[in-house]
């Protein structure tokens, strides 16, 4: 699953490297040296069939999953974040597909579900 951008690995125009990705699960190679590296300003889709790997990709990014080998870095630094509350602090969120949206909210209010911009305890 290698992608890439305009940037170069050590470019500061490099918001993101994953490099050589490795998961495995019970009986399962999830992940195998999968790559992905995204520029500042870039969008990304990740696509692929059932099982390729994409959600795992994402939750190791994002925290919810341990990777079993690779680099992850993120904004010039190296990251392995360890819950999907320490990658938000770090400045990764991801937005998965089955979202369950509140229907009385916007879209953007969803988006930001949880991360609120708040004063004195209270939603700004």
């Amino acid at each position: 699953m290698p992608v890439t951008p305009n940037a170069l690995p050590g470019s500061p125009d490099l918001l993101l490297e994953m490099r050589d990705i490795v998961k495995v699960f019970p009986g399962v190679v999830a992940l195998d040296h999968a790559r992905l590296t995204v520029a500042k300003g870039e969008v990304h889709v990740i696509v692929g069939q059932n099982g390729a790997g994409k959600s795992t990709l994402m939750k190791i990014l994002n925290g919810a999953y341990r990777k079993d080998g690779g680099t992850i870095v993120f904004d010039g630094r190296e990251v392995n974040f360890a819950t999907p509350h320490q990658a938000q602090v770090g400045g990764i969120s991801t937005i998965y597909q089955e979202i369950n949206l509140v229907p009385f909210c916007s879209l953007a209010e969803n988006i930001c579900l949880g991360r609120e911009p708040r004063g004195c305890g209270l939603i700004d």
